[in-house]
């Protein structure tokens, strides 16, 4: 089973200027250039074997609210923040206003993970939070530019709606999947970036593959509808030369009552492999020093509202446990769980949901955050 133990927070190095941030576990590693300040998406390397041959160019996230007259890019404007766990595997940047609207905030998370010499994943994945007290209706975009081994021009992609396989003369594949998008487009750089870059409204309405040429493309969650400081979790997995049949997941889903209270992964080396790996889930935003509690339990994913019209984010028939104490000084506390390398776990699903005792919150006597899944998977 899990074992669980509370521990102090993992330390972040991070900068209020996001720079470029580089992880890596094995061959396998990812690039994410500096958050641009313009309209665009920023420069991305992507890398799988021992040459370190680089099969990217760019990656990134883009919105649109309700009633806006364009897409916008998730950019370095207002207070962001970048970091990478020191496990050097998964990174984050933060942007705590989303280009200082007053709307929404969003965790922008990468995790990378090596199945073999040549090969593994990289999961991008952002979790929007409407910060306002009433609902928000919002699109979302994930946009890619590949060149295989460092050539454009050569591309084949296959696949659909929610999956890209692209591959060039050298054999080298990378699958771009989305998880539970609506819509998606292929085409020649530059024509899906500029769909998302111009000052008009776009949504993507094709083509799909096959296609043949310069490879980029993209994928659109429509008009989600947020209710007051709900999140929800939008990930794009990106494989080389694996099927990732059963990658790991994260999940933010349902609401809290405030916009401070958070709950996230530090990091999420949940991959079943061949030796002890942890997961690190942690709470903050609270006030220091004061009573909290983390209910963690196990279901099946994707993750659904359980019950109904009440604000319980987990499952109390399938309870692990309920842990807790006093925050630190910085209004956060943390939970390590540690995942056998057993194939027998590979797929299990774990929930959780945060709380701490205020009596300034809005139900008079405690804050809670939204939910949150990780699943354990296996490359």
């Amino acid at each position: 089973m899990l074992h669980l133990r509370f521990v102090s927070p993992l330390l972040f190095t991070a900068a209020m200027l996001p720079a470029q941030i580089t992880i890596a576990d094995g061959n396998m590693s990812t690039t994410i250039g500096a958050i641009p300040a313009t309209q665009t998406a920023p420069s991305f390397e992507l890398r799988a074997d021992a040459l370190a041959l680089n099969h990217g160019f760019q990656h990134g996230w883009f919105y649109r609210v309700a009633g806006d007259s364009r897409e916008f890019a998730l950019r370095n404007l207002g207070v962001v923040t970048s970091g990478v766990v020191v496990s050097n595997d998964h990174a984050d940047v933060d942007f705590a206003d989303v280009d200082s609207r007053g709307l929404l905030k969003v965790a922008y998370d990468l995790d990378v993970y090596d199945s073999g010499p040549a090969s593994g994943v990289v999961i991008s994945r952002v979790t929007f939070m409407n910060t306002t007290a009433a609902p928000l209706t919002v699109d979302v975009f994930c946009y890619t530019d590949l060149d295989v081994i460092g050539t454009s021009g050569d591309d084949i992609c296959v696949g659909s709606n929610s999956s890209h396989r692209v591959s060039d003369p050298s054999g080298v594949q990378v699958e771009l999947r989305a998880i539970g998008n609506d819509t998606s487009m292929v085409g020649a750089y530059p024509s899906v970036r500029n769909l998302l870059t111009n000052s008009v409204v776009d949504d993507l309405a094709g083509p799909l593959p096959p296609f043949a040429g310069d490879y980029t493309g993209a994928f659109q969650w429509a008009a989600r509808t947020f209710q007051p400081f709900e999140q929800r979790t939008f990930q794009v997995i990106i494989a080389v030369d694996t099927v990732a049949a059963a990658p790991p997941i994260v999940e933010n889903y349902g609401h809290g009552n405030g916009s401070t209270f958070e709950i996230h992964t530090q990091t999420t080396p949940l991959q079943d492999n061949t030796q002890v790996r942890g997961l690190t889930v942690q709470v903050k935003g609270a006030l220091p020093f004061s009573e909290y509690r983390i209910g963690t339990c196990l279901g099946s994913w994707p993750a659904l509202p359980f019950i109904g019209g009440i604000d319980l984010w987990i499952d109390p028939s399938l309870f692990i446990g309920l842990y807790g104490g006093l925050t630190d000084a910085n209004g956060e506390a943390s939970l390590q769980f540690y995942i056998p390398p057993s194939p027998y776990f590979a797929g299990l699903a774990a929930f959780h949901q945060g709380l701490y005792v205020d009596g300034a919150a809005p139900n008079g006597f405690c804050y809670f955050t939204p939910g949150m899944m990780t699943r354990v998977g296996k490359l």
